[in-house]
């Protein structure tokens, strides 16, 4: 056991993080859900981890610029400074395409009450403009502390003195000492390693496993596309230096980053090997060799291509969380990511995250992979330095090419082979990589836990035709021994037919609850709204429990008990247009738009007004839209909560909040005159509600919650041994 011990010890960081890993599924295959407690540890060292990275910004920043003299500063800036510009657009916008190689996975989820949380707006003068340093570095406003840095180094430059040496003196040793608390975590960090994969391993189902190739494959492809094809060829076409050339001066560098995951180590390599490239093609000056010794130093301190590859991770999670960011969006977190990873990765990603309103814990998943990940965008970095060197030395030297057909070459070039992958990646993926089995077999499978006689009728009682029979009050509906209750067929989640043929949904679990209560059997008639009021009065049922939403012009003919649920208003549409109508200006620009609509006529007519544009269709039910055959609508309005039911059933449909986020009740509906069952009703109602058979039904039918029995993680230990339950 000791020698193995050491044996671990004496292998490198790098290793010892692929072992940990490793050794973390291993364990977290074995164990199973038993080792999720571990997912703790590993939390408490990333935090460990991110401890210095914040002060570590400021100190190298304004001592690595701080300590420039003017001349070389202006070079830099100018000249290397626009070039890493244009390497850095260059690798954003081919990072925020590279989503469009995932596969297409029709998924759909249960209502989340995070859905309808109040978001933060982005407050951007905080995040960029550092009005108070000190309130920067504690909110973690990482674009802002990298903008103050900047500002004290460059005016650093200017000073002369003993004081400005004293302040460099300082810088230098602030970073030696934040640079060795790092060096001391990284110690710990294959134990962070070791227990947050064992903690993914022992918990992940094999969805998510399966879901995390497309991250690792779009991944290893954006890289490997970037370090052997786009950045050698923008060299090639700009410089003399052809393409075999920059792949063959940077092998040995890119093999020795791959193999360490270091790029530090083989910055004297690529100094070495940028300068011997230039004189093997005579155009390197002694100040052009100079300029390389000065440049590769400070561009390593700056975010490369690399590094910027992991706002990838950002994107992916929002597609792995069924919520993909925002193509407008895709922007400010670009400028925001490359600001932040002036620091950590480790900072980064959780402020990306954040940023474009994420689960937090998705972070785990960035954690797990950035072993792997690490090493592929370490080639990346290598030859974003490569590029970044000879392009510069190259304008430097005079010698950098910009002929308009070279240009139009190299951008086709590099567009057509950027497709083409893109199209292979989709494809391959969308062969091997499948959708879920469909959550429609959840919600179509779920039970109303029936402890009353219970009998539906299917036919619908007609006004004028169907035998009328007297109001019933508590006391003959005790007397009689039967409660009736009207509801509304296919009005998911509230009362719907499931697979068996039983009408189920969270106002039949309510009304059958009420029976039991009551300690009567309980009997469903089906109604259509529009004839609630004559159907209450005709004796047809004594109550209407079905997402019934309190109508002001029908309070005149019926009763409502008071509000059960408050819903959120919402629209339903095809996947692809969600985030369209999420804005109400990307709505009023829309052209030849119609919106059905079931109830809610009061809203409507308010939209009517604000949006000529729009034209609205009412419809019988929910069912007439999300089975329409020709597309004759193209939104729905509806309730959150019943919308995402909706799309249990129909994947390829989704649900967008309105921006108003407007809330409206439903309740239960009793013939005017039925005083006695309306006030048995609402104290019932008010019971249930303080006692919490209301928010059990609520988050079984709603929310999902026990809609589908969780089994245990497979494990070795539980599953191949059975040494455990």
């Amino acid at each position: 056991m000791g020698s193995v011990l050491k044996k671990i010890l004496a292998m490198t960081s790098s290793t010892q993080m692929l072992v940990a890993m490793f050794l973390g599924f291993g364990v977290g295959l074995f164990f199973g859900e038993s080792v999720s407690w571990m997912g703790t540890i590993g939390t408490s060292v990333i935090l460990l981890m991110q401890m210095t990275v914040l002060p570590y910004i400021v100190v190298s920043l304004v001592g690595g610029i701080g300590k420039l003299q003017k001349n070389t500063a202006k070079l830099i800036f100018s000249r290397a400074g626009l070039i890493m510009i244009l390497l850095w657009g260059l690798g954003l916008l081919t990072v925020a395409l590279m989503p469009l190689s995932f596969p297409v996975v029709e998924s759909a989820a249960f209502f989340s009450t995070s859905s309808i949380e109040p978001v933060t707006p982005i407050n951007y003068f905080k995040l960029y403009i550092p009005s108070n340093p000190f309130e920067s570095m504690a909110g973690g406003y990482v674009p802002a502390m990298v903008v103050f840095s900047i500002a004290m180094g460059l005016a650093l430059i200017g000073m002369q003195g003993e004081n400005k040496q004293q302040i460099l003196t300082f810088m230098h040793t602030s970073s030696e000492i934040f640079s060795r608390i790092t060096q001391g975590l990284v110690k710990v960090l294959p134990i962070g390693i070791f227990a947050m994969s064992a903690s993914a391993a022992g918990t992940m189902g094999v969805d998510e496993f399966a879901s995390m190739q497309v991250y690792l494959i779009s991944y290893f492809v954006l890289c490997l596309l970037l370090t052997f094809w786009i950045l050698p060829w923008i060299v090639a076409s700009l410089t003399p230096i052809t393409f075999a050339q920059a792949l063959r001066v940077s092998k040995a560098s890119l093999v020795t980053a791959f193999a360490t995951g270091n790029i530090f180590i083989v910055i004297p390599v690529i100094v070495e090997e940028c300068k011997q490239l230039m004189r093997e093609h005579d155009k390197l000056s002694e100040d052009g060799a100079t300029l390389i010794e000065i440049l590769v130093p400070i561009a390593f301190t700056f975010p490369n291509i690399g590094k910027l590859t992991v706002i990838l991770f950002v994107l992916f999670a929002g597609w792995f969380n069924g919520t993909p960011v925002d193509i407008s969006s895709i922007p400010s977190l670009s400028i925001s990511g490359l600001l932040s990873l002036f620091g950590s990765v480790y900072v980064a990603i959780p402020f990306m995250l954040d940023l474009v309103h994420l689960p937090s814990d998705l972070f785990q998943l960035f954690v797990m992979s950035g072993f792997i990940t690490g090493k592929f965008n370490s080639i990346a970095a290598v030859m974003n330095l490569f590029a970044l060197t000879l392009l510069t030395a190259a304008l430097f030297e005079k010698h950098l090419t910009l002929r308009p057909t070279q240009l139009l070459k190299m951008g086709l070039g590099i567009g057509i082979s950027l497709i083409l992958t893109l199209v292979v990646c989709r494809v391959g993926m969308g062969l091997f990589i499948h959708s879920p089995e469909t959550t429609s077999g959840v919600i179509a499978n779920m039970q109303v836990a029936d402890k009353v006689p219970t009998k539906v009728s299917k036919q619908f009682p007609v006004i004028g035709t169907t035998p009328r029979s007297p109001i019933a009050g508590i006391k003959e509906i005790r007397s009689r021994g039967i409660l009736r209750v009207g509801y509304i067929p296919s009005n998911v989640p509230f009362s719907y037919y499931n697979n068996t043929g039983n009408l189920v949904g969270f106002d039949t679990a309510m009304a059958t609850k009420l029976a039991e209560d009551l300690n009567v059997k309980v009997e469903f008639i089906p109604f259509k709204k529009s004839k609630l009021a004559q159907a209450l009065d005709a004796g047809f049922f004594d109550i209407a429990m079905s997402g019934l939403a309190m109508d002001i012009e029908q309070m005149d003919a019926l009763s409502y008990s008071n509000p059960v649920l408050e819903l959120n208003l919402a629209l339903a549409t095809k996947d692809h247009l969600v985030n369209t109508f999420k804005s109400t200006e990307k709505i009023l620009e829309l052209d030849a738009v119609t919106i059905a609509y079931v109830e809610h006529s009061d809203v409507v007519e308010d939209a009517r007004l604000k949006a000529p544009n729009i034209k609205f269709v009412k419809i019988d039910g929910y069912k007439d839209f999300f089975r329409q055959k020709k597309d004759k609508y193209d939104a729905v309005v509806i309730s959150a909560q019943a919308g995402s039911a909706w799309t249990l059933f129909f994947p390829g449909y989704g649900i967008a909040l309105l921006e108003s986020k407007s809330r409206y009740p439903v309740a239960y509906a009793v013939a005017q005159s039925n005083q006695s069952l309306l006030n048995y009703v609402n104290n019932w109602q008010r019971l249930r509600k303080v006692d919490g058979h209301q928010d059990e039904i609520y988050n079984y039918w709603m929310l999902g919650q026990g809609a589908v029995e969780k089994l245990p993680r497979w494990s070795i230990i539980r599953d191949v041994l059975h040494w455990v339950e």
